[in-house]
């Protein structure tokens, strides 16, 4: 088995890129922000897409022990290394689409 396979399946699933661009962007967010910041996205779906990242070590949850309770996603180190390969593969897809453009007119 390839092993981007299991990366894969997690960044493939709806809104995992999104939240993780979203999140990488402001360096870390609460639940309420991600909330308004996606606004398409369901609070269940959020819980769920955010306990994945987490497992995969892309994002981390930081809990404050305060009234009411806080809590905060971040960008791990290898969240971040993933967020620099995907820029680098949308270039390249930019670019490999901006050929494909130049060709089929000609």
């Amino acid at each position: 088995m390839c092993p981007a396979t299991g990366l894969v399946q997690i960044i493939g699933r709806k809104y995992a890129l999104r939240l993780l661009t979203v999140i990488g962007e402001r360096q870390s967010m609460r639940f309420n922000d991600l909330k308004v910041a996606m606004d398409d996205i369901s609070s269940s779906t959020l819980t769920i897409r955010l306990a994945e990242l987490e497992r995969a070590g892309l994002i981390e949850r930081q809990t404050y022990s305060e009234t009411p309770p806080r809590v905060e996603y971040s960008v791990t180190t290898e969240g971040s290394k993933l967020r620099q390969s995907l820029f680098a593969l949308s270039k390249y897809a930019s670019r490999k689409s901006e050929v494909s453009k130049f060709l089929a007119a000609e």
